[in-house]
């Protein structure tokens, strides 16, 4: 049965369910079926993309965790995480950010290009609840560096109840950069209570990675 989740993640939440809970999966799977689609049709006016993806993917976390009776949980989120990372391990072979420019460039054509969207759909009355994004407002001469500014995620995770589910979320921004032998050097999120959530990529041998040496991944 096509489910309206997305697929990509549906498979490794069905994975963790043929895992832990297989009595019960169809059962589970059609009530977070149902949750998913009843979370999107609330979505806010955040545009289309990369970004509004990660909204959907937020949704598919919550759906889960309702449908399982709060059992498939941040913990087992980060399980279901670490197989998607599993498949991205290979890019590592070839892509290595102490070496190469490219994880930056990516970085850049990714949020460059939807800051550029963000001021044109603004500018129509639309994306009216999307991220704002200042772009290296430290004036970094390392990496990549931007901010992100009214966090659309944040939002509902503290008005419905889940903001203590997001921080599992939220940490994995840590793991693909650490695939591409970069570090994510980050001092806050909104959902911790900070006025932002800032970014810093860099190589993961880079001096500036000392300053970070005990500050959690968050």
């Amino acid at each position: 049965m096509k489910r309206s989740y997305p697929r990509s993640w549906g498979k490794l939440f069905e994975r963790y369910i043929d895992t832990y809970m297989p009595d019960e999966k169809s059962e589970i799977c059609e009530r977070a079926d149902k949750e998913f689609r009843k979370l999107l049709s609330q979505k806010p006016d955040i545009g289309k993309g990369a970004m509004a993806d990660t909204m959907n993917t937020w949704f598919c976390i919550v759906a889960f965790y309702e449908a399982s009776n709060h059992r498939i949980d941040g913990k087992a989120f980060q399980i279901i995480h670490e197989w998607h990372i599993d498949k991205l391990r290979f890019l590592g072979k070839i892509i290595d950010a102490n070496k190469h420019q490219l994880p930056y460039k990516l970085f850049a054509a990714v949020y460059d290009r939807y800051q550029k969207n963000l001021e044109a759909h603004l500018a129509k009355g639309e994306w009216k609840s999307a991220w704002r994004i200042r772009i290296n407002p430290d004036h970094r001469t390392e990496g990549y560096s931007f901010h992100l500014i009214g966090c659309p995620i944040a939002k509902h995770a503290r008005e419905n109840g889940y903001a203590e589910l997001l921080p599992y979320l939220c940490r994995t921004d840590h793991s693909m950069a650490e695939v591409l032998h970069a570090r994510l050097l980050r001092r806050q999120t909104e959902i911790l209570g900070g006025d932002c959530c800032d970014y810093w990529y860099v190589g993961d041998k880079s001096p500036a990675v000392s300053e970070y040496n005990g500050i959690e991944k968050i």
